[in-house]
């Protein structure tokens, strides 16, 4: 059986015949090993993961994915399995670094004094912003268990004194107040219109009147043409509570949150920014 699968993974590229009942990897192969494309692998091939989209139709049928119901959430089932974690955060940290970069050249940083990047992982965002713009400083909040790789990048890449790393739960913790700039990256699309309220309500709380807040997602289009968001948008409903949005859906949860919402402008991939601008208090 070994050798049928291995046969039927060499007409990919990946494998190729070595001998008698042999396969060894290809090239190719070995630079998919290499990169951040296999985080996704582990993170996906991952049982849960892969039970998950198994499930759809049970989430479709009761409207929550059932690994929420045993283990809470993604991120505490994640906390549990250090190798898919490490999984997932290789896949982010690869997939957005040119998002971050892009989103580091689409606005003037410098004038907007201190960054809080609240959700933001191991940084890679806050970081692509403090590189480009050596007058900013920078604030990253994370859970506990985002902590520890976290300090690394930014201590690998020269970042420590400028970028605080700070645990924080924006459901439960007040976040840095005061800052000129709230970044959330990838963040309100893990949850409900309630959920995703009550962290534009925190930051509404902690940012400014003359402050920005930025906020990046994938936005789904409003017409049916095909766009990387729509599978997103799948893929998050079967392990979290959220998925992605359209611009007027986002507009909608800035504006019941206090901002006044602006239009949305690409970056790369298929992500966009949208700055909330506080309203009248």
């Amino acid at each position: 059986m070994l050798r049928r699968v291995l046969r039927c993974v060499a007409a990919t590229g990946l494998l190729r015949s070595a001998g008698p009942e042999r396969y060894e990897l290809t090239g190719a192969c070995r630079a998919v090993l290499g990169g951040f494309a296999f985080g996704g692998f582990l993170f996906n091939a991952d049982p849960e993961m892969w039970k998950a989209l198994g499930e759809i139709t049970e989430t479709i049928r009761s409207g929550r994915p059932p690994l929420i119901d045993r283990y809470g959430s993604v991120y505490e089932y994640l906390a549990t399995q250090p190798a898919t974690a490490a999984g997932f955060d290789a896949l982010v940290k690869g997939n957005y670094a040119p998002v971050a970069d892009a989103l580091a050249q689409s606005a003037d940083f410098a004038g907007l004094g201190t960054v809080v990047d609240i959700g933001g992982g191991h940084g890679g965002f806050i970081t692509a912003i403090l590189r480009a713009h050596p007058s900013v400083r920078g604030i990253l909040t994370e859970l506990d268990r985002a902590l520890p790789g976290a300090r690394a990048h930014v201590s690998a890449i020269g970042l420590a004194d400028r970028c605080e790393v700070v645990a924080c739960d924006f459901f439960t913790d007040p976040l840095p107040s005061g800052a000129g700039c709230y970044l959330l990256a990838h963040v309100i699309h893990n949850w409900d219109d309630e959920q995703a309220l009550a962290i534009l309500g925190a930051v509404r709380a902690a940012i400014p009147d003359d402050g920005r807040l930025l906020l990046v997602e994938a936005i789904i289009p409003d017409d049916d043409s095909p766009h990387l968001s729509k599978d997103l948008d799948i893929r998050v409903m079967t392990i979290l509570a959220g998925g992605e949005r359209t611009e007027s859906e986002y507009a909608r949860l800035l504006a019941e949150a206090g901002f006044r919402p602006q239009p949305a402008a690409g970056l790369a991939r298929v992500e966009s920014v949208m700055v909330g601008v506080p309203a009248g208090r």
